[in-house]
C-alpha cells in the first residue's frame, strides 16, 4: 500500500511539471474534450547595447517602415508585386518610399498628402491615425533618414494593454488585421479580438515566430526583443484590458 501511494505521488508531480506553460481552452466542437495550447516562456530581456535611441527622433526602421508595411504595403496594394494603380508605388522599401517623399518637406511630400487626403490606406482598411501621421511628418522633417536604433533598456514593470500593447499592434499589425475585411478574419483593433488570439495561443505563436505558426508581421522584420518582452509580460499577467 505504501508503494502504491508513493507511486501516485510521483505521478502527480510528473504531470504537474509537464503542464507548465500550458493553457487549456475548450474546443468549439462541444464534445467536452479540451485542446492544449502551449505558450512559450517569455523571451529574455534585451541586452544593454549602449545604443543611443533618442525620444526626440523618429526612426525609419523602427517606426515608419513597419507602419507603412502594415497600412499600405499589404498584398494587392503597394507591395512591389501589384499591378495597376497600386503598382505605381512600392512602400515596403526605403527606396520606394522615398519616391513620394521630399526630405525636410512633409507638406510637399506626396506620401503625406495621399494619407491625409484619405486615399491611403484604401477603403475598408483602418485609417492612419493622427498620431501616426504626425510621426511620418516628423520623420520627413528630420531628413527622412534611413535610420534605426536599438533600445538600450526595456522596462516591463508597468505594462498595460492600452499604453504598451496597443501602440505595438497599431504600428505592426492592425493595417492588415483590422477594418471591414481583416486579414484571416483576425481583427486586432479591439480588445475582444486581441484577447481571442491570446486565448488560442496564436498571437504569441505568430509574433514569436514559433514553429507551426505564421511568422508575423508578414513580410517584415520580427518585433524587437523589448516589444516581445512587453507583450509576453502582459499575457503572463492574464492579458487584462487595462
Amino acid at each position: 500500500m505504501t508503494y502504491l501511494i508513493l507511486s501516485l505521488f510521483v505521478l502527480i508531480i510528473l504531470v504537474s511539471i509537464s503542464c507548465q506553460h500550458q493553457i487549456q481552452f475548450p474546443k468549439t466542437s462541444g464534445t467536452g474534450d479540451t485542446t492544449v495550447v502551449t505558450v512559450p516562456p517569455p523571451p529574455p530581456p534585451p541586452v544593454d547595447t549602449g545604443s543611443s535611441c533618442s525620444a526626440d527622433t523618429v526612426y525609419f526602421a523602427n517606426t515608419i517602415l513597419p507602419l507603412l508595411n502594415s497600412s499600405c504595403a499589404t498584398s494587392g496594394c503597394h507591395d512591389g508585386k501589384s499591378s495597376g494603380d497600386a503598382g505605381q508605388y512600392t512602400l515596403n522599401t526605403y527606396t520606394g518610399i522615398m519616391k513620394i517623399v521630399k526630405a525636410g518637406n512633409p507638406t510637399g511630400s506626396k506620401l503625406v498628402s495621399i494619407i491625409s487626403g484619405g486615399q491611403m490606406p484604401p477603403k475598408g482598411h483602418p485609417a492612419v491615425t493622427a498620431t501616426q501621421l504626425d510621426l511620418i511628418k516628423t520623420w520627413i522633417s528630420q531628413g527622412a533618414l534611413n535610420n534605426s536604433c536599438t533600445q538600450k533598456s526595456c522596462d516591463t514593470s508597468n505594462v498595460t494593454y492600452s499604453n504598451s500593447v496597443v501602440p505595438i499592434l497599431q504600428t505592426y499589425c492592425t493595417g492588415c488585421h483590422g477594418g471591414s475585411s481583416p486579414s484571416g478574419g483576425v481583427d486586432l483593433t479591439t480588445y475582444s479580438g486581441v484577447s481571442a488570439e491570446v486565448s488560442n495561443g496564436k498571437l504569441w505563436g505568430d509574433i514569436s515566430h514559433a514553429s507551426g505558426y505564421n511568422a508575423m508581421p508578414l513580410g517584415g522584420s520580427s518585433l524587437s526583443s523589448c516589444q516581445l518582452s512587453t507583450i509576453s509580460s502582459w499575457i503572463n499577467k492574464g492579458a487584462p484590458n487595462n
